[in-house]
């Protein structure tokens, strides 16, 4: 049960993807926590059906659901401009919301809906909330991550906004990669602000995701091995609160250890060259 603590004081997240399958089982850790909640969804009856299930299981927290299309760059700046209004410091952001598709898909800025979703959405969302987490002196930023990075012998920056000819799955296991390496070339900066920016993976795990047409036969054949929900959740959860990561950031989680992400995210170049492009992704 939840104590009674006064809503100013309560800790605040703000979660993409809530309700799917492990954005549903860690929304339950963190409202079982005590956190206010603000969900960031694209079907706002989903949502809706969440926050009466998280609202029975902690009735005195603050659920608060924007709706947006993380593929849509405006959508990402007025979900933004709602978490803001809303609320002056953020103490968690987990950028949970992830794609993967069974061919080309262009968003409305022109580029392929897995760099704009995978990489883009967290990178734009955690740079329009700096200053609610700067404000909340020890903030955690978490972007959840896949062991499909770890397939890519080099990140190609040219073909991130358009892959040109489409392979199932390289494009994800792609912007999954630049989006680790972008976060690691963030990291110093944010930190010397008090906000912590860490990567997660999971680990496969029995979500729709796993079923998806998007993923390779091979990979889905071995669903039924693949960890519950509640693993994969409880490792996210963990790579934030876990007090064994101390004040560590720019680090690549995986088991719940800190671990050596893959070595193209540990390139200087690379990590110039990500943040430039999205940059220029996100002003022009």
């Amino acid at each position: 049960m939840v104590s009674v603590i006064d809503k100013a004081e309560r800790k605040i997240a703000v979660v993409t993807a809530s309700y799917s399958g492990l954005g549903t089982e860690l929304c339950k850790l963190l409202a079982a926590d005590g956190f206010n909640l603000v969900l960031i969804n694209r079907d706002a009856a989903k949502t809706l059906i969440q926050i009466q299930e998280l609202s029975a299981l902690a009735p005195l927290i603050t659920i608060s659901s924007i709706t947006a299309d993380l593929s849509n760059q405006a959508a990402i700046r007025d979900a933004a401009r709602k978490v803001s209004d809303q609320y002056s410091r953020i103490d968690l952001l987990v950028n949970n919301a992830g794609v993967v598709l069974d061919r080309l898909q262009i968003s409305s800025q022109g580029n392929d809906v897995h760099y704009e979703v995978n990489t883009v959405a967290p990178y734009l969302l955690t740079m329009l909330l700096r200053p609610q987490l700067a404000a909340a002196k020890r903030a955690i930023v978490i972007v959840v991550g896949s062991s499909a990075m770890k397939m890519v012998r080099k990140l190609e920056l040219d073909r991130l906004r358009n892959p040109g000819k489409f392979k199932k799955f390289a494009p994800y296991a792609q912007s999954k990669l630049a989006t680790a390496t972008a976060f690691f070339a963030m990291a110093a900066s944010f930190a010397k602000e008090g906000i912590l920016l860490r990567i997660v993976d999971p680990g496969p795990n029995q979500t729709a995701m796993s079923t998806n047409q998007g993923v390779p036969g091979w990979f889905r054949m071995f669903r039924r091995f693949f960890a519950l929900p509640e693993i994969g959740a409880r490792r996210i959860y963990d790579a934030a609160m876990d007090r064994k990561f101390g004040e560590q950031s720019g680090i690549y989680i995986e088991r719940g250890k800190v671990t050596r992400p893959p070595a193209p995210v540990l390139k200087k170049e690379m990590q110039e060259g990500i943040l430039e492009l999205l940059h220029e992704t996100t002003t022009s």
